[in-house]
């Protein structure tokens, strides 16, 4: 095999699972003043790689799509919110360090949940952003610290343009593994209030893919697309499919 791979098996930098727009498949039922469901279809998927010596680096697409749904009758929801995002990022891996460079689009959308809540803001107004986002990771036997940011390139409301990230997540590495993981985000944009989510529970990793059942939390600015920085706070119970992103140094 040369140093070139098309379409390798797995990514070389796994997407920070307690951070809420990873773009990971998840399904969240949460609490705070009622019950509602987050949902997302995201994956990562690195198209090509160069291998050198003791580095690898490749460069993929990644998309996804974020949903928020309130119950409305007996076994019916809403749809609240639709947040579409695509990127195209550069991954790069040299021993246990990671890191990140990605430039992507987000789509935000009101949907008919909320044009029928007049209490909400109004969904006429047509939002999207374009940013580069680069994250740095380290890898300390089963656990792993990463920081980055987040730099707007464009804005529809000229929001302002800088985000910063810190966070840390251990997997035990077992077939069965305990695990925790928590997220820290400062947006400029929300005047630097701290946006932490946290998760502790159970993942069953395969070899290219990890099903994760959690308890999990957020507080801070929304992070739906065009609530505009609404404080939320909730806890719930999630479940989360990693596929794309490397599950074990390689």
């Amino acid at each position: 095999m040369g140093p070139w791979v098309l379409l390798p098996v797995s990514g070389l930098l796994g997407l920070p699972v307690a951070d809420t727009r990873s773009a990971n498949s998840v399904v969240n039922l949460r609490w705070d003043d009622g019950f509602a469901i987050d949902a997302a279809i995201g994956a990562n998927f690195p198209a090509v790689e160069y291998r050198g010596e003791a580095w690898a680096a490749q460069v993929g697409v990644e998309a996804a799509g974020f949903m928020s749904f309130d119950p409305d009758g007996a076994l019916t929801f809403d749809l609240d919110t639709f947040d579409g995002v695509f990127g195209f990022p550069l991954s790069a891996r040299a021993g246990r360090w990671s890191g990140r460079v990605e430039w992507a689009h987000l789509s935000a959308h009101f949907a008919d949940g909320v044009r029928d809540n007049g209490a909400l803001p109004g969904s006429g107004d047509q939002y999207s952003r374009e940013y580069l986002r680069f994250i740095a990771a380290r890898d300390l036997g089963p656990a792993r610290v990463y920081g980055g940011g987040r730099l707007l390139t464009h804005d529809a409301r000229d929001s302002e343009p800088w985000m910063a990230q810190v966070g840390a997540e251990v997997f035990a590495p077992w077939r069965l593994a305990p695990y925790a993981a928590v997220d820290l985000q400062l947006a400029q944009e929300f005047d630097w209030s701290p946006a932490i989510g946290g998760q502790t529970g159970v993942a069953f990793p395969g070899d290219h893919a990890r099903f994760r059942v959690a308890m999990i939390g957020r507080h801070g600015p929304d992070d739906t697309g065009k609530l505009d920085g609404a404080q939320e706070s909730y806890l719930g119970l999630g479940f989360g499919f990693d596929y794309g992103g490397v599950l074990a140094p390689p």
